[in-house]
């Protein structure tokens, strides 16, 4: 099944070059640091947005869902082709056989991916722009709820956490930052105007949280594996997302 977040996850993450360059924020003798995507996917706006998306755009979802198994259904002959030693799977070794014959299998596979993709790319647009609609909204807010957690906490130095080797828990104002957005943001709009385009941080801000949710997905299906084997070793991590390139709108 394939869900909201997770097709953000795979498939609308913007480029991986794009970085949010929001301050994030500790508080050690007046240091202190925070991160910006840990307090926007932690805000009861984000979750609400992500609730109401889930509904609006249930259909679209249903269709993706769909599709894609329309093409793995539409593969497995051509896949199965490959399957030299018939364990009913393509490893490694097959697929570099394949590759280096030049096998015009490989090429079909590969148009039914890159359709399946297309379409996928159309029917998941909607929601992701009203998913960034409803990031950008949050975001405004992020740095007039940051002010106020600095200002009553005296804090006159705010840095990244990547900058420290070490820091305390109570460094971290996180947390605060939320809890100004949740007061001054509790819910945001999904419906953006028909000619709103989200700014390049949005997106970059989207590819994080979107990362976030693949970590939390790769996680639960370790713990799942682990409980139905016994807790046999959970898998790799994955080293990075590869987004499909699908961008839901140009940033301006």
């Amino acid at each position: 099944m394939i869900t909201k977040k997770r097709i953000f996850a795979a498939l609308l993450a913007a480029p991986a070059a794009l970085v949010v360059a929001a301050p994030a924020h500790a508080q050690v003798n007046g240091i202190a640091t925070a991160s910006p995507v840990r307090v926007i996917d932690a805000s009861k706006a984000f979750t609400a947005a992500q609730q109401q998306i889930q509904t609006t755009y249930k259909a679209a979802f249903d269709q993706i869902n769909a599709r894609r198994q329309a093409a793995q259904k539409e593969a497995e002959p051509l896949l199965a082709q490959l399957d030299t030693n018939k364990d009913k799977k393509v490893d490694d070794a097959e697929l570099k056989a394949a590759q280096a014959a030049k096998n015009p299998v490989l090429d079909k596979i590969a148009a039914i991916q890159n359709a399946a993709n297309t379409d996928v790319q159309k029917l998941s647009n909607p929601a992701a722009r009203a998913e960034l609609f409803a990031i950008e909204s949050i975001l405004r807010q992020y740095e007039p709820a940051q002010l106020r957690v600095v200002t009553a906490r005296k804090i006159s130095v705010v840095l990244s956490p990547e900058v420290f080797m070490y820091a305390p828990d109570s460094a971290d104002i996180s947390d605060a930052i939320t809890a100004e957005l949740d007061k001054s943001v509790p819910t945001v709009s999904i419906q953006p105007p028909a000619d709103w385009q989200p700014a390049r941080e949005t997106l970059a801000m989207q590819q994080q949280l979107a990362q976030i949710e693949q970590m939390r997905a790769y996680q639960a299906a370790a713990q799942q594996q682990q409980r139905g084997a016994g807790a046999a070793p959970a898998p790799a991590a994955p080293a990075g997302a590869k987004p499909a390139g699908n961008k839901p709108a140009e940033p301006r």
